[in-house]
């Protein structure tokens, strides 16, 4: 009997042949590889800390001499410097007297009472409507549906629109104006 082995079949059986091969190689050289013995390390014991110190000078300081007796105050009597000019004897013309029915006397004004800047009330209204505006801005943003960073944002500016309310309270104009702007522009943000 007699085996003809066409083209794909001569292929497939040069294959198994040459995994036979690598297969059959790979167990022959096989071997557990075991890590040499070395020496082990011996480490030398830290050295002794030595600390030296430097012997403190046994002297004291010098002693302080005594103060001078106090001198006694200067009993001269000291004259005034002998002027080089001798004293002017001119005397000035007195100005004429002038009857007191001369024009009557202006009444004086009071001075204009000075007030801190934004104290007024037209001031305190404008601060309370400018936080009435940005109270309704922030009002109108939906905080419950903004992603968690921006709600945080919205609940902050909520908290400093009533610390504007609480400086307004105080008649600080000039922050209370400052913190209802920051909400008011925050809303404006927030709603973009």
């Amino acid at each position: 009997m007699r085996i003809v082995l066409d083209g794909e079949m001569t292929k497939v059986l040069l294959g198994l042949v040459v995994l036979a091969v690598a297969a059959s190689s790979a167990c022959a050289t096989a071997k557990a590889k075991t890590a040499p013995e070395r020496p082990t390390l011996e480490v030398p014991a830290p050295p002794a800390k030595v600390i030296e110190t430097t012997p403190m000078p046994d002297n004291e300081p010098d002693p302080v001499p005594p103060l001078p007796a106090e001198k006694p105050a200067n009993t001269r009597t000291s004259k005034p410097p002998a002027s080089r000019e001798p004293p002017r004897t001119e005397s000035k013309p007195e100005p004429p007297a002038t009857p007191e029915t001369s024009a009557p006397a202006t009444p004086v004004t009071p001075a204009p009472q000075l007030r801190p800047a934004g104290t007024d009330p037209e001031a305190a209204k404008q601060v309370q409507a400018l936080i009435q505006r940005a109270g309704q801005a922030i009002t109108a943003v939906n905080c419950a549906n903004l992603p968690a960073p921006r709600k945080m944002v919205c609940e902050n500016a909520k908290l400093t629109l009533k610390q504007a309310e609480e400086a307004l309270a105080k008649s600080d104009f000039e922050n209370a104006k400052k913190l209802a702007q920051k909400v008011e522009d925050t809303a404006k943000e927030l709603q973009r």
